[in-house]
C-alpha cells in the first residue's frame, strides 16, 4: 500500500513538474475573472480613450454686479489692498463686446420692430419728442449685452447633455405612461397631462396663469437686465414688462411649442446634407449695438442733465459728487475735470516750449493716474486713446479724442444721479399698465385654436407622485444611460441587447460623452456663424412680428408632419430594426413623434427648459428664490 501511494506521489509530481504551466495558467484565468467580477460593477466606469479631445475651457471674463462694488484694479468683491469702485461694466456691459456689422443690423432690425410696434403707436400720440424712445434704445442695448455675456460664460455643450436631455427622458417617461393608458392618439395630450400631476409646470394651468408667470418671471430678472437703478422708475419697469412678457416671450413660445414649428426643427437636425456655405466674406466687427442707441432726439432732454449744467451749479454739483461717492466713481469725475483743463491749455493757438513741456508732463500724470492698471484710480478707456497718451500724441490727436471722450464715462452716472434726485413713488395696488388686461376682448389674444387654454387647471392636482421605471437599476446620468433609456423605454430592446448595453456601458460611457460633448461644441460653433445668426433671428422676427403673413394651411402642415416621421424613420440605423423588429422600431418612432405633435406638452417641455437655461444664466436666482414655483423635473432621478 506504502508503494502504491509512493508510485502514485510520484506520478503526480511528475504531471505537476511538466504540465505546471498550464494549471498556472487555468488558475490565472480564473483568479482574475473572480476579481475582475468582485472589483467591477455597474458603476465602474473606464475613463474616455480619446485623449485628444478634452474639456472646452471658458476664458475668464469679469461678472456683472449691478448692485455691487469691486475693485477696478483687481477685480476683486471684496479688496482689502485697493480702494472698491463700480465698474463701468456695470453700466456699460456693452464695453469691449463686438460681433460683425451684419449680425448686429439684425439685431437692431428685431429690436427697432419692438418700439414700432409696441411703443410708437401709443408714444406718438403723446408726443414726438425722441427723447424717451432713446432711453428705451440704451436699455434695450443693455439687456441685449447682458444676456451676450452671461451666454458666453455658459458651457452650452455640457448644459445640453446634463441638464437638458436628463428633463426630456422624464418628458418622455410622462408620455409613454400616458400612451399604455389611452388606445387613441386624439386622448394622449390629456392622459399625459393628467401623468404630471402636480409637476405640472404652474404656467400650464391656464393661459392667464401663462401670462403671469412669464410678467413675474420678467421682473425678477429686471435687477440683473436693466441699469442700475432703473427699476425705481416704476412706468419704464411695467412697459418693458409688459412689452417683454405679453408681446415678446408668450408669441415666440408659442411658436417654438408650435408642433409645425417642432416638426419644422427636427427636420433641419435630421438633415445629413452639408451646412449651407457663407456666400459672403465675413463682415467687420462693430461695437454691440452701438448704431441702434445712437440718439436721435434734436432736442435737448429733460430726463437728463449735461455735465456742464452741473458744474455750473454748485447745489448741484455737491450732491452729484456725494452721489458718486455712494458709488464709488469721484475719480472719474475728476478725470473729465482733469481733461477740461487740459483741453483749455492746449487748444491756446501760442504755446512756448515750456509751456509745452509742462503740457506733457500733464498728460504722461493723467496717464499714469487714470490708465495703468495698477492705479487706483484706473479708468477703462478706448484702447486706441491709452495708446495716444501713452506715445504722447497730445498736440496733433488727443485734444480732439479727449474733448469726446471726456463725458463720455459719466453718462450713465448723471443719469443714475437724475433719477436718484426723484422721491420713489409708492407702489400701486394694482399695475397702472396692462397691455393684456383682464377683459373679454383681450381674452383673443391670449387664447388660441392651437393652445385653447393650456392644462385648463384651477389649482394643482393633488396626486400621489409617480414611480419611475426600472427603479432597480442604476440612476440616469449622461449621453450612454439616455440612450439605453430610450431604447428600453421607447423601444423595448430585447433583454440581451440591454445586457450588452450595460456591459458597454464600463468600456464606452465615458468615451462617448466626451465626443458628444465635443461634437455638439462643433455643431454649436457652426450655429454661430455669421450667416446661420442673421437666418436665426430672421426666423424669430417673423415668428414675433410678421402676425399678418399668410399662415401655413392645414395641408401643408399635415405635408411637413408625413416628411417628418418618415425621416425620422430613416434616422434609426437599419441594425437597429433588425436587433429589436422593424414593428418595435415603428411604434417606438410613432411614440417619438405623437409626443411631439401635443401643443400643451410641448409648451410644458419648453417652460421646463427655459427655467433651466434661466437658472444657468442667472445663478443668482437659486441663492434668492427659485424662478419657478413648482417642483423641478430636473431635480428628479430618472432611472434605466
Amino acid at each position: 500500500l506504502g508503494l502504491c501511494l509512493s508510485l502514485i506521489l510520484i506520478l503526480i509530481l511528475t504531471l505537476i513538474h511538466r504540465y505546471i504551466h498550464v494549471i498556472m495558467v487555468f488558475w490565472s484565468f480564473l483568479a482574475g475573472v473572480v476579481t475582475f467580477y468582485c472589483s467591477l460593477g455597474p458603476e465602474s466606469l473606464l475613463p474616455n480613450i480619446l485623449v485628444s479631445i478634452k474639456p472646452k475651457t471658458k476664458s475668464y471674463q469679469q461678472e456683472l454686479f449691478p448692485l455691487g462694488h469691486s475693485c477696478a484694479v483687481c477685480g476683486k468683491i471684496k479688496c482689502k489692498r485697493h480702494r472698491p469702485t463700480l465698474l463701468l461694466e456695470n453700466y456699460q456691459p456693452w464695453l469691449d463686446l463686438k460681433i460683425p456689422s451684419k449680425v448686429d443690423t439684425s439685431l437692431s432690425e428685431i429690436l427697432e420692430l419692438v418700439l414700432e410696434n409696441f411703443v410708437y403707436p401709443w408714444y406718438r400720440d403723446i408726443t414726438d419728442d425722441e427723447a424717451f424712445v432713446d432711453e428705451l434704445r440704451v436699455t434695450l442695448r443693455f439687456f441685449a449685452a447682458v444676456l451676450v455675456r452671461r451666454t458666453q460664460k455658459v458651457d452650452v455643450a455640457s448644459l445640453i447633455t446634463k441638464k437638458l436631455l436628463k428633463v426630456s427622458m422624464k418628458h418622455i417617461e410622462i408620455i409613454t405612461k400616458a400612451r399604455q393608458k389611452v388606445k387613441n392618439t386624439e386622448f394622449l395630450q390629456q392622459a399625459a397631462l393628467d401623468e404630471y400631476g402636480p409637476d405640472l409646470h404652474v404656467a400650464l394651468r391656464s393661459r392667464r396663469d401663462e401670462l403671469l408667470y412669464l410678467r413675474k418671471l420678467t421682473e425678477m430678472l429686471f435687477p440683473y437686465i436693466l441699469p442700475p437703478k432703473a427699476t425705481d422708475c416704476r412706468s419704464l419697469t411695467l412697459l418693458i414688462r409688459e412689452v417683454l412678457a405679453g408681446s415678446v416671450f408668450l408669441p415666440s413660445l408659442d411658436y417654438l411649442a408650435d408642433p409645425d414649428t417642432v416638426n419644422h426643427l427636427l427636420l433641419i437636425f435630421i438633415d445629413n446634407s452639408p451646412p449651407e456655405r457663407a456666400t459672403d466674406p465675413t463682415s467687420a466687427l462693430v461695437p454691440f449695438l452701438q448704431r441702434y442707441s445712437d440718439i436721435r432726439s434734436k432736442k435737448p432732454s429733460v430726463l437728463k442733465l449735461e455735465l456742464k449744467e452741473i458744474r455750473e451749479q454748485q447745489d448741484l454739483l455737491f450732491r452729484f459728487m456725494n452721489f458718486l461717492k455712494q458709488e464709488g466713481a469721484v475719480h472719474v469725475l475728476q478725470f473729465c475735470l482733469a481733461v477740461e483743463e487740459f483741453n483749455d491749455r492746449i487748444l491756446c493757438p501760442e504755446l512756448s516750449d515750456s509751456e509745452k513741456m509742462m503740457l506733457h508732463e500733464e498728460v504722461k500724470k493723467i496717464y499714469e493716474t487714470y490708465c495703468l492698471d495698477e492705479s487706483i484710480d484706473k479708468i477703462r478707456f478706448d484702447p486706441f486713446i491709452v495708446e495716444e497718451i501713452r506715445n504722447r500724441k497730445i498736440i496733433k490727436s488727443v485734444p480732439s479724442k479727449l474733448i469726446k471722450e471726456k463725458g463720455q464715462h459719466l453718462e450713465p452716472f448723471i443719469q443714475s444721479f437724475f433719477n436718484s434726485c426723484e422721491s420713489p413713488k409708492p407702489k400701486p395696488s394694482r399695475p397702472e399698465l396692462t397691455i393684456l388686461s383682464p377683459t373679454s376682448e383681450n381674452d383673443k389674444k391670449l387664447f388660441n385654436d392651437l393652445f385653447k387654454n393650456n392644462a385648463n387647471r384651477s389649482e394643482m392636482m393633488e396626486k400621489r407622485h409617480n414611480q419611475n421605471y426600472f427603479m432597480e437599476m442604476i440612476t440616469v446620468e449622461g449621453v450612454y444611460d439616455y440612450l439605453m433609456y430610450v431604447g428600453r423605454v421607447v423601444f423595448h430592446i430585447p433583454d440581451w441587447l440591454h445586457h450588452l448595453l450595460m456591459g458597454g456601458r464600463i468600456l464606452f460611457k465615458n468615451t462617448l460623452e466626451a465626443y458628444t460633448d465635443y461634437y455638439l461644441q462643433y455643431k454649436l460653433d457652426q450655429v454661430v456663424e455669421e450667416h446661420r445668426l442673421i437666418s436665426l433671428i430672421t426666423l424669430l422676427r417673423d415668428a414675433v412680428f410678421c402676425e399678418s403673413s399668410q399662415p401655413r394651411s392645414a395641408q401643408e402642415k399635415h405635408k411637413r408632419a408625413k416628411k417628418t416621421f418618415e425621416e425620422m424613420m430613416n434616422y434609426i440605423p437599419d441594425v437597429l430594426g433588425k436587433c429589436i423588429g422593424e414593428e418595435a422600431k415603428y411604434e417606438g418612432v410613432r411614440l417619438l413623434f405623437d409626443g411631439l405633435q401635443q401643443p400643451v406638452l410641448n409648451k410644458q417641455l419648453t417652460y421646463v427648459l427655459l427655467d433651466i437655461a434661466i437658472q444657468e444664466l442667472f445663478p443668482e436666482l437659486n441663492k434668492v428664490n427659485r424662478c419657478c414655483k413648482y417642483r423641478s423635473l430636473n431635480e428628479k432621478n430618472v432611472t434605466i
